[in-house]
């Protein structure tokens, strides 16, 4: 078990750093093989990953917002914007989450990441051109990647990042902007996830399991500055078809393990 959540914490943190994403897509599939091979209840499998995948992601996305703040990546403009809708829309959408059968939360899973697997295989740089409509919403887009994130377990830095596009930002600094907004999202996350399942006890707190927190996020701190390196350094494009096709294998093998 150890040495999956050290993999999982390596993959999520690379790819924060890389896509600007949260890692969810990496870190939930692997809690659910782990907490339902152990013999746990498939609703409180699902739970109990949703809730440690969206903790973890509180200290993926502020080591990479860092790193992405040293090359300049980072529009604190925008962030300043975000930020508090964000953290809101994060904090209802996991509380109803922890309401709702698990089952759906884990197909609302698989339907964003097929969503932007297919997204990640499709998408070019955006011209760059402002559109009025979507700074007039920023408010809604805050709230939507909030609730994104808890309902779903991923998607609301790319909501961001596919928002600020088109608010006239280049890739990179949207990429970079988005890393800082996961922060407040995850947080959100964890009050909804951590005060709706009674007391703390056997290293948990609600809904999030804090031995693998504490393992994931460590390994994940420490990759997300090697995503952050090579988002700069290396050719995206292969990389972006790659993680795609990825994201839409994981959305095939979720739907298939929920539905057994």
């Amino acid at each position: 078990m150890l040495f999956n959540l050290i993999a999982a914490g390596v993959a999520a943190g690379f790819l924060a750093g890389m896509f600007g994403i949260g890692g969810g897509a990496i870190v939930i599939p692997v809690l659910m093989y782990l907490y339902q091979s152990g013999g746990m209840d498939t609703n409180e499998a699902i739970r109990l990953a949703f809730g440690t995948s969206l903790a973890t992601m509180a200290f993926t996305g502020l080591a990479s917002f860092l790193s992405h703040c040293e090359r300049g990546n980072v529009d604190f403009v925008w962030l300043k914007k975000l930020f508090i809708p964000a953290g809101l829309g994060a904090t209802a959408g996991a509380l109803v989450a922890t309401r709702i059968p698990g089952v759906w939360l884990a197909l609302g899973l698989a339907l964003m990441l097929a969503y932007f697997g297919f997204k990640l295989l499709i998408q070019r740089e955006h011209d760059g051109t402002v559109s009025v409509a979507f700074v007039r919403f920023r408010m809604v887009a805050g709230v939507l990647s909030g609730v994104a994130y808890s309902l779903a377990g991923m998607g609301g830095a790319s909501v961001i990042t596919f928002f600020l596009t088109h608010v006239g930002l280049p890739i990179r600094r949207a990429i970079g902007t988005a890393t800082g907004v996961i922060l407040p999202i995850s947080l959100g996350a964890m009050i909804g996830f951590g005060v709706t399942a009674g007391a703390p006890h056997d290293w948990r707190w609600g809904y999030i399991d804090l031995h693998a927190l504490l393992v994931m996020s460590v390994c994940a701190v420490v990759a997300s500055r090697l995503g952050v390196w090579a988002a700069a350094a290396l050719p995206t494009l292969v990389l972006r078809r790659v993680f795609g096709l990825f994201m839409m294998a994981l959305a095939g093998k979720t739907i298939y393990t929920v539905m057994l």
